[in-house]
């Protein structure tokens, strides 16, 4: 549809000559598609399955006609989780611009109050009605690995015991690349999986789409539309008052809790964040069932555990682990969302959205390769080209495994204000070790940042050692903003 508005000026002459000018409007035509809102709720239809799937003796059970779709972190018998699937390909056009995607469960039961991370997933194979369960996705047709094939993970959503709350998985992203094809398949497949440890009372029950009352029944909301060239925005609200709140952020490769005389200590790591009292932190090196400091326990658990306990408040936390190794980021902020990328190489980014100060910061943790020059340069482009996704402010930490003054460095510099340069040009920067240096010789962890809300207060290079002994072969970095 086009639209043209022009409106000649009009001046109207009043009183000792005082004119007003009320100025020509004149727009140019622009194409507008449709913003279309679509809600996938009808069983059978707009969503073809939705279930749970449980391991041990009822790894071959159907639970396809149950009215509860259930998430436990057990043993392999007790273990539950939840997959979805949505026909996002007859009800939304191919390429479709999502402009949000939020999937809606209403929580039935909960064994607890402790918030559950429920993490949602790509699944990768696709799977049938009444024929999917723990071991087969559909008839004859096994899993790859019995629980189901998980892809891509697309945030985390925590999830209390307010039993009748309506709880909301952003899959914004997720339907946007099965609407596009990217999956090979337009239909949306959810996997839900509780990501957390398996503690006492993690069960958790919502109602499915055979529920009794249909308000309670899951629906996809889709918000999409189909222009080509965008609609100038309307004119901002006058401003609030301005106000500004804290944030302290803490970039640290804490070297798989290795000690600097090679001895795993994962007490001396806590110790560690506890002492530089941050608010969200990025941490590189964290092992996955994997390594001689982690190789039988998720250590990115294991710290939010111990950063629990000895803060006495709660975290949050979202990694993206490969082959074992990965990052994570910790938050004392309830996040809004969190999600991850996956690198080329086997690197990958993690994600958080954090509301502060009635802004949402979006933070990441991320670490690119060292050996390999042209896999840092690949990695490092991908990182830049990822965080656009998301709205500013965003704050970017990490071991970028090169120097100031590189071309490797360079990649993110431009875009980006390196924390450490801008709190030297502001006389707010201090090191120990009166260089900035993180790794040796080397400055190789950065927080760099963008977004006109973020007002720089200092940068710290801390001296971490206790009796002679570092926590880690990298010394972390401090970064304290103001968000306006």
């Amino acid at each position: 549809m086009t639209f043209d508005v022009c409106s000649p000026g009009r001046i109207v002459r009043v009183a000792r000559l005082l004119v007003v000018g009320l100025f020509a409007i004149c727009c140019a035509a622009t194409r507008v598609g449709a913003q279309t809102t679509v809600t996938l709720s009808t069983p059978g239809t707009h969503i073809a399955v939705d279930t749970t799937i449980q391991g041990g003796l009822s790894a071959l059970l159907d639970f396809g006609y149950s009215d509860t779709l259930a998430s436990k972190v057990s043993s392999e018998s007790y273990t539950r989780r939840i997959i979805m699937k949505f026909d996002t390909s007859t009800y939304i056009p191919a390429n479709a611009v999502i402009q949000s995607a939020k999937l809606y469960l209403v929580l039935k039961a909960a064994e607890s109050s402790e918030q559950r991370p429920i993490t949602a997933y790509w699944v990768a194979k696709s799977f049938s009605a009444h024929e999917t369960n723990w071991l087969y996705a559909r008839l004859g047709d096994m899993w790859s690995a019995s629980g189901g094939d998980y892809g891509q993970e697309f945030g985390t959503t925590y999830v209390g015991s307010a039993v009748g709350s309506t709880y909301t998985f952003d899959l914004t992203q997720m339907v946007q690349r099965a609407v596009n094809g990217e999956f090979g398949s337009r239909y949306t497949r959810v996997g839900l999986v509780d990501t957390g440890g398996a503690v006492s009372g993690n069960y958790r029950a919502f109602y499915s789409t055979r529920a009794a009352d249909s308000s309670v029944r899951p629906r996809l909301v889709v918000t999409y539309t189909t222009a080509t060239t965008e609609v100038a925005p309307p004119p901002p609200p006058p401003p609030p008052p301005p106000s500004s709140a804290t944030l302290r952020v803490m970039q640290w490769n804490m070297h798989k809790t290795k000690r600097s005389d090679g001895v795993c200590d994962i007490d001396f790591t806590v110790n560690t964040i506890v002492a530089q009292n941050p608010q969200v932190v990025s941490l590189n090196e964290v092992n996955f069932y994997a390594g001689s400091c982690g190789w039988n326990f998720d250590m990115s658990e294991r710290l939010e555990s111990m950063l629990e306990q000895k803060t006495g408040v709660q975290w949050y936390r979202q990694s993206i682990n490969l082959s074992g190794v990965g990052n994570t980021l910790l938050s004392r902020i309830q996040p809004v969302s969190s999600t991850s990328y996956t690198l080329d190489y086997a690197r990958g980014v993690a994600e958080m959205a954090i509301p502060v100060n009635g802004r949402y910061v979006n933070v990441f943790s991320t670490h690119v390769d060292y050996d390999n020059a042209s896999w840092r340069t690949i990695q490092t482009n991908e990182v830049v080209g990822w965080a656009v996704n998301f709205a500013e402010p965003r704050i970017v930490m990490g071991d970028f495994n090169t120097n100031p003054g590189t071309s490797d460095y360079y990649i993110m510099a431009n875009p980006y204000k390196d924390a450490w340069v801008a709190a030297q040009s502001a006389g707010t920067a201090s090191s120990y070790n009166g260089t900035g240096n993180t790794h040796g010789g080397s400055r190789f962890d950065y927080v760099y940042h963008r977004g006109s809300v973020l007002s720089l207060s200092s940068v710290t290079v801390p001296n971490t050692a206790v009796n002679g002994l570092y926590p880690s072969d990298h010394d972390p970095v401090i970064a304290v903003y103001q968000v306006n």
